[in-house]
């Protein structure tokens, strides 16, 4: 089973840009939800795909006094998005690098938007939809991380944790982690997904992840 999002057939079927506009904000939660074929009824945002933007953040990347933080954001309200410096007991491996922290962001909003339960939220609509029924979609502007986790990580895994040439790839703590998790969600029922998009259309998770890589040092 592929872990790659794919948007509703019925969306983009009469002509939708599904690069450009494929979420919506519903007025009653205020979270973030992929659009889909129900998103054409009026007043009516479907609650079936939440979403969560990611993203990572490095100054001075790979340097020695690098620092990085991570933000997510699954909603426009300040309790659905985090703002996050990452320190030694986030991550002890040293120096900072922005491909470490982007994984580190995924990881964290991946338990974020499973955690958060919108279907219990109590002000999102009564739809009947369950938690079991929804495609939880991780978004960045990352092509590694998506394609690391898409991708590339069913070849590592099937070949001992190595590339096809034999190497061990790099970050691989944190791919093993981030597969471990989507894995136990997945053993519950959960379908997790990652969507890659432009950076331009990320600006919300990018901006939280650059306010936390300029918060005081804490290795």
């Amino acid at each position: 089973m592929t872990r790659a999002y794919n948007f509703c057939p019925g969306f983009g079927a009469r002509g939708e840009d599904t690069s450009t506009h494929f979420y919506d904000e519903c007025d009653f939660c205020g979270r973030f939800f992929a659009r889909c074929c129900a998103s054409k009824l009026p007043h009516r945002v479907c609650h079936d795909h939440p979403l969560v933007f990611v993203d990572g953040s490095c100054s001075r990347n790979g340097q020695f006094d690098a620092r990085a933080g991570i933000g997510c954001a699954m909603g426009n309200s300040n309790e659905d998005q985090v703002s996050i410096l990452v320190t030694y007991a986030m991550d002890a491996c040293l120096p900072r690098t922005s491909q470490r922290a982007e994984l580190l962001a995924a990881l964290h909003g991946l338990r974020m938007v499973v955690g958060s339960s919108i279907h219990d939220h109590p002000r999102a609509p009564l739809r009947g939809a369950r938690a079991e029924h929804s495609e939880y979609v991780i978004v960045a502007d990352s092509e590694y991380v998506v394609k690391g986790i898409t991708e590339w990580v069913p070849v590592w895994k099937a070949n001992s944790w190595r590339t096809k040439q034999g190497n061990a790839p790099k970050n691989l703590d944190l791919f093993k982690q981030l597969d471990a998790a989507i894995s136990e969600y997945e053993t519950k029922g959960f379908k997790i997904k990652f969507l890659h998009v432009r950076r331009k259309l990320n600006c919300l998770a990018d901006g939280l992840a650059a306010r936390a890589a300029a918060m005081p040092i804490a290795i």
